[in-house]
């Protein structure tokens, strides 16, 4: 009985996980449309990345990682299962960060120019909702602001915390 618990507090953190993040998703989309842009959602279990703009034809990758507003550091996955997975499987031509405060604009080339040149620490941690290890580099905010292409300070009503998302759906 303890093992299915345990599965099903897991399962529902990934279910609520990935719900926040087809929000925040959502969102972006919303935001490159007010730019003029033509953002396409990619359905279902395509992990390549997450939307498309089709006048620019480029693919979006969004990581959201809101401890990064109280550590300082945002997790970037290179490893999973004992595969490359993260930034060394991404075929996005773009991650965005989003920080809860900002969203961070960088070219998954960037920031491996960044792990080679900091050499930031690379952690293994089993991430909520996660049921095996991963692979990260934690890297410095300021750090990734410094090889990003932008970054954009978030609207107010995108600054809603997980919880509060949670408590009213």
């Amino acid at each position: 009985m303890q093992l299915d618990l345990q599965y099903l507090e897991m399962t529902q953190a990934f279910d609520t996980s990935l719900s926040v993040g087809k929000l925040r998703e959502a969102e972006l989309i919303e935001f490159f449309q007010s730019k003029g842009h033509k953002p396409i959602p990619i359905p279902g279990k395509f992990s390549g990345f997450d939307f498309f703009l089709a006048n620019t034809k480029q693919g979006y990758e969004v990581k959201q990682d809101w401890k990064a507003h109280y550590s300082g550091n945002l997790v970037v996955e290179v490893e999973m299962y004992g595969k490359r997975s993260g930034l060394m499987a991404t075929t996005a031509d773009w991650w965005i960060f989003d920080t809860k405060s900002e969203f961070i604009f960088i070219t998954p080339e960037a920031l491996k120019d960044l792990i080679i040149e900091t050499n930031p620490p690379l952690r293994q941690f089993v991430g909520k909702g996660d049921t095996h290890p991963k692979k990260a580099y934690l890297i410095k905010i300021e750090t990734i602001k410094k090889y990003a292409k932008t970054s954009v300070l978030r609207p107010s009503k995108l600054q809603t915390s997980t919880t509060e998302y949670n408590a009213s759906n």
